[in-house]
């Protein structure tokens, strides 16, 4: 079966003062500093700088929230399941964490837990996309296609300006074999944002699988200057043009 990229979409929330505590101005500003190291790509430094804000004020929810997200990008799971945790536990009604911490569980492969993490987040906050949008990445590693699909139909009325979410729908639609519709998918995500490989790559295989083997070359020829790790994926699919698709995940 063939693979499908499928993303996650990330939150990391700027630094702004919350009513749920008294927060020091020295907290305030390690946590703005730690914001710009993590935009920078110096995690290390934004986790000591998220550690000194908790430091100064420890019942900051959205310290914890961040340093979360620093600690996966680490690939300290663990570590920020905990940082998330302690945040839902100041803030039970923060849906980003809970949105946040199924993420780090999908990505651990926990899919039951992340979705009820995801599920908890939607009833906290309706108009909360990405949690539509992740909801439906766990159902589809679950192969709950259907399921999947609904959820992005969501994620994509609340924000139809998400290329991930078109992008995600398509490769799900492309493991029903709903060629024309995964096609139509891609060309919306790509219209969006026309610099994410495996959006090429996912409308490729469709292409290829519809026939369309010319257009699926400049297809696949386009993802591998935007990715060139991705040209084993190229090679095993145009070798084997007869498998069927399978969703895979991408970060």
């Amino acid at each position: 079966m063939r693979r499908i990229y499928l993303s996650v979409i990330f939150l990391l929330v700027p630094g702004f003062w919350t009513a749920q505590a008294q927060t020091s101005a020295s907290a305030a500003s390690y946590l703005e500093r730690g914001n710009s190291l993590y935009a920078g790509g110096d995690v290390d430094k934004a986790l000591a700088d998220y550690g000194t804000a908790i430091t100064f004020s420890p019942g900051w929810a959205l310290a914890y929230y961040n340093r979360g997200i620093a600690r996966y990008a680490k690939g300290d799971l663990d570590g920020a399941i905990a940082d998330f945790d302690v945040a839902i536990r100041i803030d039970p009604l923060y849906a980003a964490a809970y949105c946040w911490r199924s993420t780090v569980l999908h990505y651990r492969g926990d899919l039951d837990e992340a979705i009820g993490g995801y599920t908890k987040a939607i009833k906290i906050n309706p108009r909360l996309a990405e949690a539509y949008c992740n909801r439906g990445a766990a159902r589809t590693a679950k192969g709950d296609l259907d399921g999947a699909i609904a959820d992005y139909n969501e994620g994509l009325r609340i924000n139809p300006r998400s290329a991930t979410a078109y992008s995600d729908r398509g490769s799900a639609r492309l493991a029903q074999g709903h060629l024309q519709e995964a096609v139509a998918d891609f060309d919306k995500a790509i219209q969006i944002d026309d610099r994410k490989a495996v959006v090429y790559f996912n409308r490729g295989v469709a292409l290829l699988d519809q026939g369309r083997t010319a257009e699926a070359d400049k297809d696949f020829e386009r993802c591998l200057k935007l990715d060139a790790r991705l040209r084993a994926a190229v090679e095993r699919v145009k070798e084997k043009p007869d498998l069927s698709p399978r969703a895979i995940r991408s970060h």
